[in-house]
């Protein structure tokens, strides 16, 4: 019985050689956790990620480290997930900050509510990640931290919402408002911290002019393809329906998107900035909901692909021997956005009750902040263990912060079926 166990095993992990098949069991392992975490009414994200993190080196191993074909020994790369793989998976990266910025019309978000809760929830998280961080010893990837605990998860917020019935209302405005402001602002401070990080730090010259480089391109970018290139997908989208090319539009709009990413990380920025940026530019057009709708397909290939390949690469050994800051960090993010964002809103007018609800909805981290965290492991600007200590800081923001919410709404006098 041993011997057909260790046969089947060696035979499995043949297979698991071949990239097709590995593709074909992440894709199938993320279905299954999607299900099993929707049953349970929890993000699905988080599913994707501990199916990562179940299958990898830390616990059963069923996708391991890769080795060297000649020298037999684990490789240096970032994630023991093929090459070909991974690049797909960046590739649900992109998708999913473009999804995100198609659900932002940024004429709809500038309120000067909106802006002033934001600028605290990324002033605050910031230098509260950048001071756990610097005191348990660590100096440029203090930076990077703090750059993680900027982002806000806005799915995981908005589904709170959604089930409340307060979608639309002010309190909903609010909070989705300034967590799309956060992001945009988490992608000006990634690049910061990107420029800080590559060679021990960059000059004060360097510094300014990668913030403006930030700003111009997020500004530019958007002014450029809400002026010209909505336009332009428009008229490409209403000639190929008379030439029996129904996606034309879509198709082009994701070659924009590309583009974007591809200009953004040219001027020192993430791809991911490129592909939010993108993304914004078509959340007012008419074809909006088309190319949404097309998205969604590749959402729902590449996407849970990605978040499998962000657990895959936790270490739980570096995460055990780091607990302490963990726990730390996450009771940081947690406070300082209650305290950077819940301030502002009382002072703009709200309740105690709801500005409360704004701080705590505006603390789970995941989607970008984990972007985010692996953007700098990839580029080795933190190692592992940091990268597993803001993976435990997203899931543990995440799974408190929805249940802790309805309870404020609702101490607010909010019902289920909203106000």
């Amino acid at each position: 019985m041993d011997v057909l166990t260790q046969s089947l095993m060696d035979s499995f992990d043949e297979l698991l050689e071949s990239v097709w098949f590995e593709l074909t069991f992440l894709v199938v392992v993320a279905l299954f956790a999607g299900f099993l975490f929707a049953r349970f009414g929890q993000p699905k994200v988080i599913g994707y990620i501990l199916i990562g993190v179940v299958i990898g080196p830390s616990l059963l191993g069923i996708i391991g480290p890769s080795e060297d074909p000649v020298n037999g020994v684990t490789n240096g790369d970032v994630s023991p997930l093929p090459e070909t793989i991974m690049m797909l998976a960046e590739l649900g990266a992109l998708v999913l900050l473009f999804m995100v910025g198609l659900e932002c019309d940024l004429r709809k978000i500038y309120t000067r509510m909106s802006v002033s809760i934001a600028i605290g929830g990324v002033i605050v998280p910031w230098v509260g990640g950048f001071g756990v961080a610097y005191l348990a010893g660590y100096t440029v990837e203090a930076v990077f931290i703090g750059a993680t605990l900027v982002a806000t998860s806005v799915a995981v917020t908005a589904s709170v919402m959604s089930e409340m019935g307060l979608v639309g209302k002010h309190i909903s405005n609010a909070i989705v408002g300034a967590a799309v402001v956060d992001d945009i602002l988490g992608m000006v401070v990634l690049s910061v911290a990107k420029g800080m990080g590559t060679g021990g730090g960059i000059d004060a010259l360097g510094l300014v002019l990668l913030v403006i480089g930030a700003i111009v391109f997020v500004v530019g970018g958007a002014w450029i393809g809400t002026r010209f290139l909505v336009r332009l997908v428009f008229n490409v989208q209403i000639s190929g329906y008379k030439r029996k090319l129904p996606l034309s539009g879509f198709t082009l709009a994701l070659a924009i998107a590309f583009l974007y990413a591809f200009v953004s990380e040219l001027i020192g920025i993430s791809a991911i900035v490129g592909a939010f940026v993108a993304g914004t530019i078509f959340a007012g057009s008419a074809l909006r909901d088309g190319i949404k709708k097309g998205t969604q397909y590749l959402e729902a290939l590449f996407v849970p692909l990605f978040f499998v390949s962000l657990g895959v690469v936790v270490d739980l050994g570096a995460m055990w021997n780091t607990i302490i800051l963990g726990v730390s960090l996450t009771a940081v993010a947690i406070v300082t956005k209650v305290v950077g964002c819940g301030i502002p809103a009382w002072l703009s007018g709200m309740n105690k009750w709801d500005s409360l609800a704004v701080g705590v909805g505006m603390a789970p981290r995941l989607e970008v902040a984990l972007i985010i965290a692996y953007y700098g492991l990839s580029t080795q600007l933190i190692g592992v263990d940091l990268y597993s200590v803001v993976v435990f800081m997203g899931l543990v923001t995440a799974i408190v912060s929805a249940p802790f919410m309805k309870k404020v709404l609702v101490r607010g006098g909010h019902t289920l079926e909203g106000i």
